[in-house]
């Protein structure tokens, strides 16, 4: 009896691990978080070389996006920025690059956007203001902000590299600019209050979901915010893509919802961009 139990049991596992495939594939996940590098912080993580990019991404049903270096933060922006798009080169057409970004005065040595055309496979732009000193405010990076805005060009940033006021009066002050804002390194769950109010406030700010960990999130936020606002995302090969792809897959919300949020928000974003 427990033996045909247990039969029972792993043939419905089975079946409902093909059903999920079945929908990743058919949602084309793209991801706006993958790490090239060592990881900072993160000494179990093995790093992802260039070459491994499309097959890992393929083995786990995701079709491309946003590639970072972690050298943008622990190095410098501009070795971060040289070394994502070294990758990059010969790489699928479905792989763009993150940039890491600096306040334009005083003026830094390229490369870094913020002055003349980025590179084509520039997609949008990472600040990491507590780890490299700069205050998050108008009169630090509005330049930067005023490029970016010009180009349709959104911005990146970790919760753990911002404070939610001075957010806040960047979104205000820059309607027009899309923010990203991301749930690395750290779990959002302790700063949700903070998130959703900001986000409710300032409709150009969306937040990226690898690491939105909490009962309900992806459909409390859905509901009240709506799906547009929602950007999946990995953190590779910190994390295993599979979690928040599962959180997606799980979700509790319309198909068309799930595919806005797996891909399509991200997509768009990114097509919108004047290089």
């Amino acid at each position: 009896m427990n033996g045909e139990a247990t039969g029972v049991t792993a043939g419905r596992i089975e079946q409902m691990a093909r059903e999920r495939q079945k929908l990743a594939e058919v949602l084309c996940f793209f991801d706006s978080n993958i790490w090239l590098g060592r990881p900072e912080g993160f000494p179990l993580a093995s790093e992802l070389a260039p070459d491994q990019i499309e097959e890992v991404l393929k083995s786990r049903f995701i079709t491309g996006g946003l590639v970072s270096h972690w050298w943008g933060k622990t190095v410098s922006a501009q070795d971060g920025n040289e070394a994502v798009l070294r990758a990059l080169e010969g790489q699928s057409e479905s792989l763009s690059a993150v940039w890491t970004g600096l306040p334009l005065f005083p003026p830094e040595a390229a490369p870094v956007p913020g002055k003349g055309q980025p590179p084509a496979k520039v997609r949008g732009v990472r600040v990491f203001p507590r780890s490299h000193n700069f205050p998050l405010e108008g009169w630090s990076v509005g330049s930067l902000c005023e490029w970016l805005v010009s180009r349709q060009m959104p911005l990146f940033v970790w919760h753990t590299e911002l404070d939610w006021n001075s957010l806040h009066r960047l979104a205000r002050m820059f309607s027009a600019l899309r923010v990203i804002v991301e749930t690395q390194t750290q779990k959002v769950l302790y700063h949700t209050r903070s998130l959703f109010a900001l986000m409710r406030e300032c409709r150009n700010v969306s937040v990226e979901i690898s690491n939105f960990a909490g009962q309900g999130f992806i459909e409390w936020a859905v509901r009240e915010l709506g799906a547009e606002r929602l950007i999946f995302g990995s953190f590779l090969p910190v994390n295993d893509p599979f979690v928040p792809m599962g959180m997606v897959l799980d979700a509790e919300i319309p198909e068309r919802d799930k595919a806005l949020i797996a891909g399509e928000n991200l997509r768009r974003l990114i097509n919108e961009v004047r290089a």
